[in-house]
């Protein structure tokens, strides 16, 4: 496999977490508990949390630094339109997460972590490695910078 381009390298490191939480919200009761519950209202819970503190900064970032740009690219173009409208629906399954139904729960915990690995994996494996290929070193740099802004450097 080869490396990410150092401006998506922030995208690309949330995407193991995400991924994680995508799986196990598809494995019901048959994932594992290590740091997990198999009670639906504390999934439901845990994912509005993980969106309030990762997938919101993580949509903003590509939509207002990635997205522009891969957008300027004809091959990212389709797939930056698809990227959005699963921002909206991912938005909108942690919207009803945060007043669950009973009744629609379990079905609706199992949608948003098909949808999230969907999403991640599209990223991954179609847009990512389009906008490497075709993008400009300027247009590589200007990228660095834009996600930048939502990733500040960590002090140690």
């Amino acid at each position: 496999m080869a490396k990410r381009h150092q401006s998506l390298v922030p995208l690309s490191r949330e995407h193991h977490d995400g991924l994680l939480l995508a799986i196990r919200l598809q494995q019901g009761k048959q994932a594992l508990l290590k740091l997990w519950s198999h009670d639906p209202a504390w999934q439901a819970a845990y994912v509005a949390e993980f969106y309030d503190k990762y997938l919101h900064t993580h949509f903003e970032a590509e939509e207002k630094g990635l997205f522009p740009l891969a957008s300027t690219i004809a091959a990212c173009r389709p797939v930056v339109g698809e990227l959005v409208v699963e921002h909206r629906a991912l938005e909108e399954y942690v919207s009803r997460l945060r007043h669950p139904d009973k009744t629609t729960l379990q079905d609706d915990l199992r949608s948003i972590g098909a949808l999230l690995e969907e999403h991640i994996r599209k990223e991954d494996r179609i847009l990512f490695p389009s906008f490497e290929e075709h993008a400009s070193e300027e247009m590589l740099e200007k990228a660095e910078a834009e996600i930048g802004r939502f990733y500040p450097p960590q002090s140690s």
